[in-house]
């Protein structure tokens, strides 16, 4: 009659240095497989929600300095531009009136310039009343900051034809480009679109307060990010982390929010979940030894993919775990058998 595998292995375990190491002799022809234990010095923890953004005030806006009837986007919102390319229309009869406007604003500054220059010279040689010269300076001063305003704007246009009630902007900047979608007609003021460079591509996340001064990275599907700044206001029971800028082979969205998980300084060891077995209520792994199974206890941290981070009371640097028939040499152990 063919005798379980438990039967045997107990009838063959001898009397080893411990109570509980197993001699590799006594598991026969038994298939045993051994993984390495791998240091780390980060444990991932529980999974967070965070956000692909930007911090306060790294968009580069462009506003409207007057009214325009409607707004035709070339690109894709979120899309990735370039400096110089065209990204949208903007139509009205406004846009007459305005070119018409920027027109007179260049020759009234024009002339304030020429009068300033011409006054300057005579308010050097006492020429000019005190009143006369603030008066001309204010002026000058005025004209120039409003020129200066629509300069700038016109900087992003294409060279206009005569009675033309459209023009096309390009993008100052190479970047993301994010614009809302409006209902409603865009009024001076209103961001026609914001530009942000791609080192500004932030990954906004919060972590729990208590964990939050081990933080080390992020990890995202396939991407690894270094967190660089953690803010000091809480909210609620948690803090905002910031990441390093997301490098492309990330594949993240511009606003998109995802799933994250965030990295703890912690020096730990990785090991295979099939590796680790419970006995007596706590979690254990076989060593390999000289000659011996040696039983080890571990402290679980947290799973990592098909692994464990672990901690251990005993020094696992350098040393091998068993990872297959686990089960088996348990039963050993248990005085109950495998299979």
């Amino acid at each position: 009659m063919k005798q379980p595998v438990w039967m045997l292995l107990a009838l063959w375990l001898p009397l080893a240095a411990h109570a509980s190491d197993v001699s590799l002799a006594a598991l026969g022809e038994l298939q045993l497989v051994y993984t390495p234990v791998k240091s780390i010095a980060e444990v991932p923890g529980p999974a967070v929600r965070a956000q692909v953004t930007h911090r306060a005030g790294s968009q580069y806006s462009i506003q409207l300095p007057r009214d325009v009837r409607r707004a035709r986007y070339l690109v894709r919102n979120g899309e990735q531009v370039v400096t110089g390319q065209p990204f949208v229309v903007l139509e009205g009869p406004e846009i007459h009136h305005f070119l018409l406007e920027f027109d007179a604003m260049e020759r009234r500054y024009r002339s304030a310039e020429a009068r300033y220059l011409r006054s300057r010279a005579s308010y050097e040689q006492q020429a000019l009343a005190e009143e006369q010269w603030i008066a001309i300076v204010d002026n000058y001063l005025a004209l120039q900051l409003e020129f200066e305003h629509m300069r700038h704007f016109m900087e992003l246009v294409d060279p206009p034809e005569k009675d033309v009630e459209s023009i096309t902007l390009h993008a100052p900047i190479s970047g993301y480009i994010e614009f809302e979608n409006r209902q409603m007609a865009l009024v001076a003021g209103d961001d026609v679109a914001g530009f942000l460079a791609p080192d500004d591509l932030r990954l906004q996340l919060l972590v729990p307060m208590q964990d939050a001064d081990r933080l080390t990275g992020v990890q995202l599907d396939g991407c690894r990010l270094d967190v660089k700044e953690l803010e000091g206001v809480a909210r609620g029971f948690s803090l905002v982390a910031w990441s390093e800028a997301i490098a492309a082979p990330c594949r993240v969205q511009l606003n998109s929010v995802l799933s994250a998980t965030p990295l703890y300084r912690h020096e730990a060891f990785l090991l295979p979940r099939s590796a680790v077995f419970t006995w007596e209520e706590k979690a254990y792994v076989l060593l390999r030894g000289d000659g011996v199974l040696q039983l080890a206890p571990v402290s679980l941290l947290q799973p990592v993919g098909d692994d464990y981070a672990v901690t251990s009371s005993i020094d696992l640097q350098g040393r091998a775990v068993l990872s297959s028939s686990v089960s088996a040499v348990q039963g050993v152990l248990m005085g109950l058998g495998g299979e």
